[in-house]
């Protein structure tokens, strides 16, 4: 019998199967099922994440061992020259040479400038034969003296008038001696402030000389940290970084700690000598200055991000033979990204430091580069 189900009759009731479904639906469920029943059979067994064939996750480890941790602060700094000097012209009159030039280096004693002597020479020239002639009135009166030919008070008009001469001496040629204006430190011609053939008087500056060989500085303390900061400690001078250049790090020694603070910012002012061999580091420039606040020697450190934290305890884990064992610890001073583990684990064992967060305790591993 032909049966045409495209031109059913509206009219007429769905056909009704078994459980008294319709046809359609209970074919739809047969199906289903079957599917159901064959996916049984090709996959008799279910496995977890963890128990999969090549899913043992992989971890990354380190061994423990004592260290030593130093915590530091660091305080920005100026550089200043060791020594700032502005040297000025003691003898009135004109520039007549002058030998260095700007940034030269100096040793201490060397001349600058010399001024215009021509006036000062020739008064030294009637100092001096003065200076002679009194010296010998003084030697023919003490000679009459002795032989009591002239009083008392002619030799005492002799004396006088020899120390007089003779001070008049002493005082020009100090001036002549003072008209080269020379360096008292070794150090590096900043600045000239005077040109040749200038006219200037006494007491003008005339040039700028620094020290440079060694540098100072300048810090500010706050509170909190002046009680780790001593005279005589050693510390680190950082430059900041310059893109290009490498860093430069020198050791420093504090040399200076101010008692009172500040008025104004409540700080207490430092100095720092540091050394510039190089001639790297300039005055005026801007440094960082770290400073040791405490050390802890041979301690047990781990990374901070090693630590894991669940429902308020803090642990860490730990490969033993290819699985990870969780270990409850107490944590001690936090030191950079270092916190130090006072109890829980002990120096050999190996710590997961990568693929912790979400072990569970005894869990197979492997182990990276194993």
């Amino acid at each position: 019998m032909k049966v045409d189900f495209c031109h059913r009759s509206q009219a007429s009731a769905p056909e009704k199967g078994r459980y008294g479904l319709p046809v359609r639906w209970s074919l739809t469920l047969l199906s289903l099922a079957l599917l159901l029943g064959c996916s049984d059979k090709e996959n008799p067994q279910t496995f977890t994440a963890a128990e999969r064939p090549g899913q043992i996750p992989t971890v990354e480890v380190q061994v423990l061992q004592p260290e030593n941790l130093e915590e530091t602060f660091t305080l920005p700094g100026t550089l200043e020259a060791w020594e700032d000097l502005t040297l000025s012209v003691e003898v009135a009159g004109t520039v007549r040479q002058i030998g260095p030039q700007e940034g030269d280096q100096l040793k201490a004693g060397a001349t600058i400038l010399h001024m215009d002597t021509d006036i000062l020479e020739t008064s030294l020239e009637r100092a001096e034969a003065d200076y002679r002639l009194r010296q010998k009135e003084l030697e023919r009166i003490r000679r009459l003296r002795e032989q009591n030919f002239v009083s008392a008070q002619e030799f005492d008009t002799a004396i006088n008038a020899f120390d007089v001469a003779d001070a008049e001496l002493k005082r020009l040629r100090t001036t002549l001696e003072k008209s080269a204006l020379r360096t008292p430190v070794t150090g590096r011609l900043d600045r000239l402030l005077v040109d040749r053939g200038e006219y200037v008087k006494e007491g003008t500056a005339a040039a700028v000389v620094i020290q440079i060989d060694r540098l100072k500085v300048l810090i500010e303390v706050p509170e909190k940290d002046v009680a780790f900061v001593k005279i005589g400690d050693q510390v680190r001078i950082e430059q900041a970084a310059i893109e290009g250049l490498p860093q430069i790090v020198l050791p420093g020694k504090i040399i200076h700690l101010a008692y009172k603070a500040d008025a104004s910012t409540k700080t207490y002012l430092a100095k720092i000598e540091v050394s510039n061999g190089t001639g790297l580091l300039r005055p005026g420039m801007i440094v960082r200055t770290r400073i040791v606040r405490r050390s802890l020697p041979d301690v047990l450190a781990v990374p901070l991000y090693a630590v894991v934290e669940r429902e308020g305890q803090k642990f860490l884990f730990v490969e033993e033979g290819g699985a990870v064992f969780r270990r409850p610890v107490e944590l001690g001073a936090v030191i950079g990204d270092k916190v130090v583990i006072l109890s829980g684990v002990e120096a050999g064992e190996r710590l997961v430091v990568k693929g912790q967060q979400l072990m569970t305790h005894g869990a197979k591993v492997k182990v990276a580069g194993d």
